[in-house]
């Protein structure tokens, strides 16, 4: 930048000096000469400032959130394992912090972009690896619901009202916590989909609701239907935390098998 700078100079030095010769060695009229070496210039900063400097601005901003990315866990792991999501989600960053955003909060905002592929992972992870991503998971609602309720419910459903930044909500030791939780899942989900047991995951989940129909009653079958109107969220929230707590308590081999059935049946 500083010796494209200083070869400007030189040459627009130089035009000048030419200008001069000419007005004085020839009818070149002064006017004529000031024109000369005002166009140049007119059509050089025409050129920076309506292409060069807003492509050099834009290339800086796509290597600041490609490094971004690229030093975030979970995040980082996508670039070889999910190239073309990759690139979506470098696309998106660099809009969002042009139009403002900080690079966090821009980050937060497209968690919700690898929810498919979480799912499809939690159907290929290692049991150790499901059940401790799901247990951050658990603690993230936790600490939603106790800001509020409706956050809570709306990072459990983003289909229905929309969904939740976690950067902006919740610790930054949580958010470090969810992103290592998500990378060890990805790390470790390449091979094929693990085998689901399907009878034991249908009794480990009857005696689970069971024992929360003891405390929630008919209220239970709220959590079949999270769109309807009618729905106290706040509780739907607690129950849901509840029922995720109580398959964690489980064996990790069988809260595996039952949260990929669940997700086999539900996504």
């Amino acid at each position: 930048m500083i010796s494209l700078f200083i070869i400007t100079l030189v040459a627009f030095a130089l035009l000048a000096l030419i200008i001069i010769v000419l007005v004085k060695t020839t009818r070149f009229r002064l006017w004529q000469g000031v024109l000369v070496f005002l166009l140049p210039l007119i059509l050089a900063n025409l050129l920076w400032f309506s292409w060069l400097q807003p492509r050099q601005q834009h290339v800086q901003q796509r290597e600041q959130v490609v490094q971004l990315l690229t030093q975030t866990p979970g995040y980082r792991v996508l670039q070889t394992q999910e190239p073309a999501l990759w690139q979506l989600l470098v696309q998106e960053l660099q809009h969002k912090t042009r139009m403002g955003e900080s690079p966090q909060q821009a980050l937060g905002e497209l968690r919700g972009w690898l929810a498919n592929v979480i799912n499809r992972r939690l159907m290929r992870a290692p049991d150790a690896a499901v059940v401790k991503y799901i247990a951050v998971s658990v603690q993230e609602m936790q600490a939603l619901n106790n800001i509020d309720p409706q956050l809570c419910f709306r990072y459990l459903y983003p289909q229905v009202n929309g969904g939740v930044n976690l950067e902006k909500t919740l610790s930054p030791a949580l958010n470090q916590q969810d992103a290592q939780a998500m990378e060890k899942l990805l790390l470790g989900s390449t091979g094929g989909e693990q085998q689901i047991d399907k009878a034991a995951a249908q009794r480990d989940l009857q005696n689970i609701v069971a024992t929360l129909y003891k405390k929630w009653g008919d209220k239970l079958q709220q959590l079949n239907m999270p769109a309807d109107t009618a729905v106290d969220r706040s509780s739907r929230c607690a129950m849901s935390i509840d029922l995720y707590s109580a398959i964690l308590a489980l064996p990790a081999r069988q809260a595996a098998n039952l949260l990929r059935r669940m997700i086999a049946l539900t996504g």
